[in-house]
């Protein structure tokens, strides 16, 4: 691979990181939403619970790029 062709590699590398990172930060936004308006409305407590911490995941992914944080069991 030329130069040109590695730098317009990375280039879309790196655009595809952002726009995953952006997107998983818009879906912790959705799902706090989604929890939120449980909360005001007296809902499930369990399902609250998922919510928050699925919505903290997402964040969490969003800001360390995805792979790294998945957890091992």
């Amino acid at each position: 691979m030329d130069l040109k062709s590695e730098r317009l590699a990375m280039h879309q590398a790196d655009h595809a990181q952002m726009a995953v990172r952006d997107w998983l930060e818009t879906q912790s936004r959705v799902t706090g939403y989604w929890r939120d308006l449980l909360i005001s409305g007296g809902g499930n407590e369990d399902l609250i619970a998922a919510l928050d911490e699925h919505a903290s995941f997402l964040a969490a992914a969003a800001h360390l790029g995805g792979a790294e944080f998945y957890p091992t069991q």
